[in-house]
């Protein structure tokens, strides 16, 4: 599946001001990201009650409810779960807007969760309905972001939508120019995130995890991740996937006596994940074993890893599938199993998900790898 801005709008649109309840919201916030859901969906239900104009509550709720959905249920449960709440969001929303007609964080917010309509619907593979979803809520928040260039947290969505434009064919190129009247330019798009991510007041969380994920798997640089990575493991040390950004970001920086006690916490967090998240992460878990037995010159024990999380595999996302196959070709290609090598980099090829490692499987496909 391409990389897609839709599955981060449930939180990158949130506002500068501040309102009565926002320190309440941290609290579910910073517990959701922690895997705490029903601990944040606690919290949220209060604060709907008690803080019912806060624009960030109603959408976070949202949110909480779809992490906590993720993690215990399977797909289709979850997108009709997720589908149900913002049907029901969308009108408080409207009916915010009618109360505050000169407040543009209601907008934004509305923006946002319009836009998440569009995430049901790429799950479902429905894409007339994805972009149909899609356009309608980026429309919303782009106005907003133009006529209130102080709300920065409004740059992340904007930035995500030209980065990934900027990478992308030419009717996506066209797509993003004519329909959102953005520039589809990864300079622009990642200045934008950067933005967010340094000075974002609730968006930084996504922020430097959008930029963690395009500096390991789309745009390599490996100080700039594990700059960002190590933020994000501080704060919310007990989220698996942020443990493995920190992971890779260590063993692409070669400070491999911290990775391996980075890899050491991977595997004592995974039995305290839902089953679901064991599912989706044991490949993740593998995979970065794999890439630390590589950089060993272990690779009897990298293509055990590797078979594990090829075979395995879970996740929504195929990034790590990519890597992981383009790995194994690299091996085998240091083990002077070229033919075999050509299959898997054939393999990681064929995922067409717009990462580094297709590049770097067709370069190998004519030239074998050398370490």
């Amino acid at each position: 599946m391409k990389f897609s801005y839709f599955s981060l709008l449930y939180l990158v649109c949130l506002l500068n001001a501040q309102y009565s309840g926002d320190e309440v919201i941290w609290k579910a916030v910073r517990s959701f990201y922690n895997y705490d859901t029903g601990k944040a969906i606690t919290i949220l239900n209060n604060a709907r009650i008690d803080y019912p104009e806060n624009p960030t509550v109603h959408l976070t709720w949202v949110a909480a409810r779809w992490l906590y959905s993720q993690a215990h249920d399977p797909l289709d449960v979850t997108w009709y779960t997720l589908n149900k709440d913002i049907d029901l969001v969308i009108p408080i929303y409207n009916e915010l807007i009618d109360k505050f007609p000169d407040n543009p964080n209601y907008k934004l917010y509305l923006g946002s969760t319009i836009g998440l309509k569009a995430r049901v619907s790429l799950g479902r593979k429905e894409w007339l309905n994805t972009l149909l979803w899609g356009y309608r809520g980026f429309k919303i928040i782009l106005k907003v972001a133009e006529n209130n260039p102080e709300i920065v947290d409004a740059q992340l969505p904007l930035g995500i939508v030209e980065y990934y434009s900027g990478m992308s064919n030419a009717l996506v190129r066209w797509a993003a120019s004519g329909m959102f009247g953005l520039n589809p330019s990864t300079i622009a798009g990642e200045k934008k995130i950067l933005k967010a991510a340094e000075k974002g007041r609730w968006s930084w969380i996504e922020a430097k995890g959008t930029l963690v994920f395009m500096h390991l798997w789309i745009n390599p640089k490996p100080k700039f991740a594990l700059l960002f990575s190590h933020d994000l493991v501080s704060n919310f040390p007990k989220r698996y996937y942020y443990r493995v950004l920190y992971t890779e970001s260590l063993l692409n920086n070669s400070l491999m006596s911290d990775a391996y006690q980075s890899l050491q916490m991977l595997d004592s967090m995974f039995s305290d994940l839902t089953d679901i998240h064991k599912d989706w992460y044991l490949a993740y878990r593998k995979y970065e074993w794999a890439l630390y037995h590589y950089l060993n010159n272990d690779y009897p024990l990298a293509l055990s890893s590797l078979d594990v999380a090829i075979n395995n595999y879970g996740a929504e996302l195929d990034i790590i599938l990519g890597n992981a196959l383009l790995l194994k070709g690299k091996i085998h290609d240091l083990l002077g199993e070229r033919n075999t090598a050509v299959g898997y980099y054939r393999n990681c090829i064929q995922l067409d998900n717009y990462s580094y490692a297709i590049k770097e499987a067709e370069q190998y496909i004519n030239n074998p790898f050398r370490k």
